[in-house]
């Protein structure tokens, strides 16, 4: 096999990966990781690192050291180091760009096919489990977990999710809006037949279902600002057939008492509370600790702010709120980085999209990638999006890929 090949087979095998499991995305992006040495001496590493790919790659790496030094040099230490574990996907970021940045324009469709058709596979497993109540394969899947109730529906831990491979909601639900992000570009940008774009509707059409049976309140608000964000772009007569789409399926969403009620919860008094208790540990800890806590050190730091709070409160874990984290944890500086480096990949997708009349392809790839950046960091701003591996390794592969085909035009002024 060459090393073209090896190396396009190693970011297929990623994308096919990430809409199984956790333990296979880690694997997968092993194989990318080797593929990539393998082919550095072949490789022109400057334009990877030139333009809002450097820009964004500089920030995260800010925000890491950042976070790296307040372990050093304050007064915590490193509490677990095992906990390091959950940035280990986002180093497939610079994998993935390096990759795509080095291999031909077909690599980039192969793998987003072999990602839509396998989600796909994964979306009707969904859709099964909730049909019928069952969860084939979890003890295999996941051996042992402390949050086996996300595969159950809030408020009836009776009835099943839908879950898929992850058999957990959260997770199958926040992989969706990168896929969902991918069709929707494609319907808005993409040069389709009309068979093509018929079956790629009945695609959607099969994510969005998956997506309204994880019951999860903020990713249904995150796709409709994500759909309202791209149709800015779009050329009239998609902007229309788009719009009304999204208000049709928001009508036969809510036309289904259990959706119509989850979403009817977001401003209930319980999930105010809840996230208030959350939210004001993180603002606590900030207040002690200014210059950050360390990369890593929240959870256990936290709970010691929760056995002065509330004893019996179980949901110990970040702050459920990506710009809180960057700050408890890497101060204020890490935080700015942090920031800068989600707002980085925003403009170049708008700037991108923006240029009326650009490569179709491009347009395909910013619209996605501005579809999907900004779903996540709205989800985010209620969730610890990226602590989660098979979220933060589908982040990595969009995030890499745009930074990569955004790496191909030059930019302006």
């Amino acid at each position: 096999m060459t090393r073209e090949r090896s190396h396009g087979a190693a970011l297929v095998l990623l994308a096919v990966a990430v809409p199984i499991g956790e333990g296979v995305g880690v694997f997968a992006t092993a194989a990318l990781a080797l593929a990539t040495v393998a082919r550095r001496r072949e490789l022109e590493l400057a334009p990877c690192v030139a333009g809002v790919a450097g820009r964004t790659l500089l920030a995260f790496g800010v925000w890491l050291a950042a976070g790296l030094v307040a372990v050093a040099l304050g007064h915590e230490g490193l509490h677990r180091a095992s906990e390091l574990g959950i940035l280990v996907p986002l180093l497939a970021l610079p994998l993935v760009l390096i990759a795509v940045r080095a291999l031909p324009p077909r690599w980039l469709a192969l793998a987003t096919a072999a990602f839509v058709l396998t989600l796909a596979v994964a979306c009707v497993f969904a859709l099964l489990q909730f049909a019928f109540n069952v969860r084939p394969g979890e003890s295999i899947a996941r051996v042992a977990s402390t949050v086996a109730s996300q595969g159950r529906i809030p408020g009836d831990f009776e009835r099943t999710a839908a879950g898929g491979f992850y058999f957990h909601r959260l997770k199958m639900a926040h992989v969706l809006l990168l896929g969902i992000g991918v069709l929707w570009s494609r319907q808005l940008f993409g040069a389709l037949s009309a068979r093509r774009r018929v079956a790629e509707l009945v695609l959607l059409g099969l994510y969005a279902c998956t997506l309204m049976f994880t019951y999860t309140r903020g990713a249904l608000l995150a796709a409709a600002v994500a759909m309202v964000a791209t149709l800015v772009f779009a050329p009239r007569r998609y902007k229309v057939a788009g719009l009304g789409l999204a208000v049709v399926a928001g009508i036969l969403m809510l036309s289904i008492p259990s959706v119509r009620g989850r979403l009817a919860s977001i401003g209930g008094s319980e999930a105010k509370a809840v996230r208030a208790l959350i939210w004001s540990q993180g603002v606590r800890i900030i207040a002690d600790h200014p210059l950050g806590v360390g990369l890593s050190n929240y959870p256990a730091v936290v709970n010691r702010y929760y056995d002065a709070e509330d004893p019996h409160f179980d949901i110990r874990t970040y702050p459920h709120n990506i710009l809180f984290a960057a700050w408890a944890e890497a101060g204020p500086i890490g935080l700015v980085a942090y920031a800068m480096a989600w707002l980085q990949v925003i403009l170049g997708c708008i700037a991108a999209l923006w240029r009326r009349g650009g490569d179709r392809a491009l347009r395909v790839t910013a619209g996605a990638g501005l579809f999907g950046v900004t779903a996540l960091f709205v989800v985010g701003l209620t969730h610890d999006v990226l602590f989660h591996k098979p979220v933060a390794l589908a982040f990595s592969l969009l995030v890499g890929a745009t930074l990569a085909r955004l790496a191909t035009e030059p930019e302006e002024g």
